[in-house]
């Protein structure tokens, strides 16, 4: 006679709970292709920060006060580990010559970045958008012994301006989402 072996309801309902943990530690993934309808994204600006942004699904604005007591907005996808965006206004220096964008991102990297643990520079890019030329550093770091993933878009918007969109997340997150940061930094335009 064969002996069947009878699964107990608590050990599925068990491995049902390890899937739906699994899956809801995943992002889903970024959208293949551009096509993705317009009504998907919604108009978001800030006076007091200074600039409008289209957010795309996910994403949402929150108010942060720095140790300095001033008003920081963020943009989170999420939640912070996965990407939080923060983005300022800086000013060009006399000497950064035919390229601000690109003279602002190499000084970062130089100045402060390079002393993040583990910091690792991957990439640099020279990019434009509709209102802007620019510059995006991509790079590597640890944050509290967790691999992090850094993307600054760099946008030059008039003679002494330009943006600074700081993209960080966890590495196993933030890597999944260039597609959605780079949509978001294309929509970014400075308020009057």
């Amino acid at each position: 006679m064969a002996r069947r072996t009878v699964i107990g309801p608590w050990l599925l309902a068990l491995a049902g709970l390890a899937v739906t943990a699994w899956a809801q530690r995943i992002p889903p993934p970024a959208p293949a292709s551009p096509g993705e309808p317009a009504a998907a994204s919604r108009a978001f600006a800030d006076p007091e920060a200074g600039f409008a942004i289209e957010l795309l699904p996910g994403w949402r604005p929150e108010s942060a006060i720095e140790n300095d007591g001033r008003r920081v907005l963020e943009i989170i996808y999420r939640d912070r580990s996965q990407s939080l965006l923060k983005a300022r206004r800086e000013v060009i220096p006399a000497d950064c010559g035919d390229d601000p964008p690109r003279c602002l991102a190499d000084r970062e990297a130089e100045t402060s970045l390079q002393f993040r643990p583990d910091f690792q520079l991957k990439k640099r890019e020279r990019f434009s958008t509709a209102i802007a030329r620019g510059a995006l550093l991509t790079f590597t770091f640890r944050r509290v012994g967790k691999p992090m993933t850094g993307r600054y878009y760099y946008l030059q918007t008039d003679d002494q301006t330009v943006w600074a969109l700081r993209f960080e997340g966890e590495t196993r997150f933030h890597d999944t989402l260039r597609y959605q940061t780079d949509r978001l930094a294309y929509s970014f335009r400075p308020l009057p």
